[in-house]
């Protein structure tokens, strides 16, 4: 009877563990989505909306990096990737505690989304078919989980927002160590994910871009 009760504490741990995890308003996850589809379509149309001069930058651009697709210095390059990624993450959970943090969160969600659907959009501008599968290989797995952490996160920064926005108009209390663990325990998440999505992003992308170059 011991192993039946340690797996059903064990379970119970991790569902108490998973509602900290994603106990998130659906209406925010929904509002959240709709400005990443926006910051996506906006993304996608954006290039067709270039001078000639600003597509021809992008498309020298685009070919530089093909050329020069693996790093000289992989560690140099792995620490750049981690900071810019970190500092994202970790600007996105400060502004939970502010209470203008709504706003300026839905304008990051909205550049990330922007920025990962206009450089796809730009591979298919100027190489076509092979620019889609080299974009999508550029941006995919990695950019793509990023953008749903970016999400995740998003959606607690508006929660713990709005609560400190509520607390402070009616006057109530808040139990700010509760709101603070779970707060911290989806940073730490995020963080994690992160640092997996930068690793993949700087040794295992120019592998795979190189080799279906090579092959087409």
């Amino acid at each position: 009877m011991l192993f039946p009760s340690a797996y059903s504490l064990l379970g119970d741990k991790m569902k108490k563990a998973m509602d900290k995890l994603f106990s998130v308003d659906k209406k925010v996850v929904l509002f959240l989505f709709i400005i990443s589809f926006i910051g996506i379509v906006t993304g996608a149309l954006f290039m067709t909306a270039l001078s000639s001069s600003d597509k021809t930058l992008v498309s020298d651009t685009l070919s530089t990096f093909l050329k020069n697709i693996e790093p000289d210095n992989y560690l140099n390059s792995l620490t750049n990737n981690l900071i810019i990624n970190a500092i994202f993450i970790i600007v996105i959970w400060l502004l939970g505690f502010s209470i203008i943090g709504l706003p300026i969160v839905v304008l990051l969600l909205f550049y990330k989304s922007f920025s990962v659907s206009f450089t796809l959009s730009s591979f298919i501008a100027n190489y076509g078919l092979k620019g889609s599968l080299l974009g999508f290989l550029y941006n995919f797995p990695h950019q793509f989980i990023i953008l749903v952490i970016y999400l995740y996160l998003g959606c607690y920064a508006i929660k713990v927002s709005v609560a400190l926005l509520i607390s402070i108009l009616k006057r109530k209390s808040l139990d700010f160590k509760a709101i603070m663990n779970r707060y911290l325990l989806v940073l730490i998440v995020s963080l994690l994910v992160i640092v997996i999505m930068t690793l993949f992003e700087t040794f295992l992308t120019p592998t795979l871009l190189k080799s279906i170059m090579n092959m087409l």
